[in-house]
């Protein structure tokens, strides 16, 4: 996958993002937000592009989740795990699902070394 066609797919999801989200908060108030209100209180630490690149990355086996946390450094495996579980219903959504890649990455070193050497990011 190159960088073009992650940037076409990020901003085709982008609006599935932003509504998944608004739905999940909703189901958590139980009601619309009230007049005033902020729209959250922690910034995410992961911005649409990000997530979509997380995602894929992991359905593509091309590392764990542990791998993934020690590359973003001030992220969690949990929350990775939550970017997967959000970001995996949109791309089924529609037919995006990403085939296993044939290579795997066991250490964050050997993920930066191939996002490194290539043009494109180690989707592809």
């Amino acid at each position: 996958m190159s960088r073009t066609e992650l940037d076409a797919l990020a901003c085709r999801l982008a609006p599935r993002q932003v509504a998944q989200v608004e739905r999940a908060s909703y189901q958590r108030r139980g009601a619309d937000r009230q007049p005033g209100s902020r729209g959250g209180v922690f910034p995410q630490k992961l911005g649409d592009r990000e997530r979509v690149v997380v995602a894929i990355l992991y359905l593509r086996k091309l590392c764990t989740l542990d791998v993934l946390a020690d590359v973003l450094g001030d992220v969690s495996r949990s929350s990775i795990g939550n970017v997967v579980r959000e970001i995996r219903p949109l791309l089924a959504e529609g037919g995006l699902l990403p085939p296993p890649a044939t290579t795997r990455y066991r250490t964050a070193t050997e993920l930066l070394a191939a996002a490194d050497e290539e043009t494109d990011t180690p989707t592809s």
